[in-house]
């Protein structure tokens, strides 16, 4: 396949300003020498009517009459026939006056061929002027001549500005460019930097946040296969241990039950790590639906009530969260298995107004633990590793949501509610 030429971007910008100005700038001069050649149009015959009538008041049969070197002028006496005093320009003789004459007597038409005539009649005379356009071109030319030099300029000094800035805008995206190519090759090491004040800057800056969010999520994945790969070493050892014990006929076949312990809790973890996983390919919020509540505090409440020693105390509405079903049955149980391990005597739950609170009467949170982003399989309160309360965040996060804990007295709240 033939590959199509490439054209630069500063040559883009300079040919879309040029069409541009040329379009505008034609646009402009059409419309302005219109107005110009209107204008002087009026102007000369306003002046040729002030000159007409100088002559008709000033003339007399002895009095020289003044010149002018835009018009012409005649004086037709009547009884004779003939031109008595004329000034003449090289456009008009005593036969162009003696036609127009007689047009003027028999049509009263001011105007013949291209030339305009004004003309005074007294009892003995014909006084008459010529105009042929000469003073309306001369007041035209001259502004149309600066106008057409003041565009050619502008779009000279135009594109030269253009091309400078195109020329330093290219020069910078080409520099991001390079930057950009470097982050694969230094492993997302290598830091952006791009000097300026604008729009470039701020993509430069946002691609650079982008590469620092690249490497904290590098690194959460690379704790996180660390950890996981500790929590999930320990119970395949045990089950390991004592299957091969018992199988030796070691140990008695009641320790089946401690092999059993140990593959529920491998069981719960990989659970976990599912729906961690599935959560990256949460359906868009178009697809989201009012979620009973009511019904899945109940359905979780009843799931992990024998596997507590602290009572479940429940309160709650008919409130509707949007989103999806699954998702909220793996919040508020993943939270409620949280409170299990740290409850004393009572986990209260309690709906109102769309307003989750999930209570546990165990101890305090450390205050650098409220309200942090929770990472996969990173240390927490009582150095715990999990998953839980990182899904708990992500699912928040999906549906709109905002989380809120905090330390009451005594025991540990978690309020879920909208954040609109």
């Amino acid at each position: 396949m033939k590959k199509k030429r490439r054209i630069s971007l500063s040559t883009q910008i300079n040919l879309i300003f040029t069409i541009i100005t040329l379009i505008t700038s034609v646009l402009f001069i059409l419309i302005f020498r219109q107005t110009i050649r209107s204008f002087s149009l009026s102007r000369a015959e306003d002046n040729f009517k002030i000159y007409h009538n100088y002559l008709a008041q000033s003339f007399s049969e002895t009095d020289e009459t003044q010149y002018s070197q835009y018009y012409s002028y005649a004086i037709y006496e009547k009884s004779s026939n003939t031109i008595i005093r004329k000034n003449y320009l090289p456009y008009a003789d005593d036969d162009l006056i003696v036609l127009f004459l007689a047009n003027y007597i028999q049509t009263g038409n001011l105007e013949f061929n291209k030339f305009s005539f004004l003309v005074t009649e007294t009892d003995n005379y014909y006084i008459v002027t010529v105009a042929d356009g000469s003073y309306g071109k001369m007041l035209e030319e001259p502004v149309g001549g600066i106008i057409l030099t003041g565009f050619i300029s502008i779009i000279i000094l135009g594109n030269a500005i253009i091309l400078l800035w195109s020329s330093i805008t290219v020069e910078r995206i080409k520099g991001l460019q390079l930057e950009v190519s470097k982050l694969v090759q230094t492993s997302y090491h290598s830091p952006i930097e791009i000097q300026g004040n604008d729009e470039i800057t701020e993509l430069a800056t946002t691609i650079d946040e982008m590469r620092e969010e690249i490497l904290r999520n590098d690194e959460v994945k690379q704790e996180m296969l660390q950890n996981l790969s500790h929590d999930i070493k320990t119970p395949i050892a045990v089950i390991k241990s004592y299957s091969e014990a018992i199988r030796d006929g070691i140990t008695d076949l009641d320790d089946i039950n401690i092999i059993l312990r140990q593959t529920d809790l491998l069981s719960d973890k990989v659970k976990k790590l599912l729906e961690w996983n599935r959560l990256e390919y949460i359906d868009e919020k178009g697809t989201f639906y009012p979620v009973d509540i009511n019904k899945i505090v109940n359905t979780v409440a009843n799931n992990f009530k024998y596997k507590a020693d602290a009572t479940f105390e429940l309160n709650l509405d008919n409130s509707y969260l949007v989103g999806l079903e699954e998702h909220y049955y793996t919040l508020v149980s993943n939270i409620v298995e949280n409170a299990i391990r740290y409850a004393k005597t009572v986990i209260r739950i309690t709906l109102k107004d769309q307003k989750l609170t999930i209570y546990n009467d165990g101890e305090h949170i450390n205050e650098k633990f409220l309200n942090q982003e929770f990472k996969p399989y990173e240390t927490g309160y009582k150095g715990q590793f999990g998953l839980g309360l990182t899904i708990v965040q992500k699912i928040i996060a999906n549906f709109n949501l905002k989380l809120t804990i905090k330390n009451c007295n005594p025991g540990v709240a978690f309020i879920i509610e909208p954040l609109d």
